[in-house]
């Protein structure tokens, strides 16, 4: 009995053994710098040296955003706020500090001052719900009439489903989120209020994924791109332009990898060329790309921990994607 027990237990830590490395290794796939640990102490550390580069920082045009919302919006602005952009720059507080600054800056340039001060949900009060009230001194029909065609603009955005979320995860715990270029056939180009209608959309999925959420503050995002089906009409460098900025310098967001799966012949000669000058080098670094038969496809993926039933049916995944069904929910919980 007792060569069983040692048996047994020999096995068993060789198999917790195995599923540590495999949970290291997973964490370690794209050389992102380990989080450290998140002591009360070091919290309140790193808060208030946080605050302290934010003081340092002079008040002008680059800091404007971030002192009004100081002002405006006190409740948004907490440790949870902080925390996040703590997080996504693994608690370097002066580079926290200006990702918090531009990232303010931003918020307000595409939502308005009437609605950048809110929450970025669709229901409640939220900067997208239709029935939110407006805190504008001077309100007026003019007011309301931009707000109700900001929200107009972003609902098409989300709708179109060019970024949606697949709520799964990869191996090392972090989320996934699925850009499909095609779904941009319903969108015009030419029109500034869709272009910052889906660059809003992408702000909102990203707050989705990340508010409240620890673990995907921590460890952040993995995007995988579907292009196969786009037409080259739909490349608008401006809108790339103002994403690939959004996620690289002002959301608070780790991303992980950039899997891009079948592009197209003008992704080389017209996408890749805009990436290469608008991301920084370490995420240039970590954009990988796929070719062939789905059944290697979805091998490679899995060698980077992105199973089969964490990826969306459109790349041979288990995923079925509702968008519609997604926007209801979050309505209907005020988020």
């Amino acid at each position: 009995v007792l060569k069983i027990t040692m048996a047994s237990s020999e096995s068993t830590a060789s198999v917790v053994d195995e599923a540590i490395t495999a949970k290291m290794a997973a964490l370690c796939i794209y050389g992102q710098t380990p989080q450290p640990e998140e002591t009360p102490e070091f919290l309140s550390k790193s808060h208030a040296a946080l605050l302290t580069e934010l003081d340092k920082l002079p008040s002008d045009e680059k800091k404007a955003g971030w002192t009004k919302a100081f002002e405006k919006c006190p409740n948004l602005v907490g440790e949870d706020h902080r925390l996040m952009f703590l997080r996504c720059e693994v608690f370097n507080e002066e580079l926290a500090a200006l990702r918090i600054c531009k990232y303010w800056n931003r918020r307000i340039e595409l939502f308005g001052e009437n609605r950048a001060y809110k929450p970025i949900h669709l229901g409640g009060d939220g900067a997208l719900s239709s029935s939110s009230t407006s805190d504008s001194e001077h309100d007026n029909t003019k007011q309301n009439d931009e707000d109700e065609a900001m929200v107009k603009y972003t609902m098409k955005g989300i709708n179109l489903g060019f970024f949606r979320p697949t709520l799964t995860h990869d191996t090392g715990g972090r989320a996934i989120v699925f850009v499909d270029p095609s779904r941009l056939a319903g969108y015009n180009k030419n029109s500034v209020d869709e272009r910052m209608g889906v660059a809003r959309a992408l702000w909102y999925i990203m707050h989705n994924a990340i508010e409240g959420n620890d673990a995907v503050q921590k460890l952040g995002m993995v995007a995988i791109a579907h292009p196969q089906h786009a037409k080259i009409s739909v490349i608008d460098r401006k809108l790339m332009k103002l994403n690939l900025e959004s996620m690289s310098g002002c959301l608070p967001i780790r991303m992980g990898g950039f899997h891009i799966v079948q592009p197209p012949w003008f992704f080389t000669k017209i996408v890749f060329p805009i990436m290469k000058v608008i991301m920084p080098d370490r995420m240039r670094k970590r954009v990988r790309v796929y070719g062939g038969s789905e059944a290697k496809i979805l091998k490679e993926l899995k060698e980077v921990g992105l199973g089969r039933e964490v990826l969306p049916s459109e790349i041979g995944g288990d995923v079925i994607l509702d968008t519609e069904s997604w926007i209801q929910e979050m309505t209907s919980r005020g988020l």
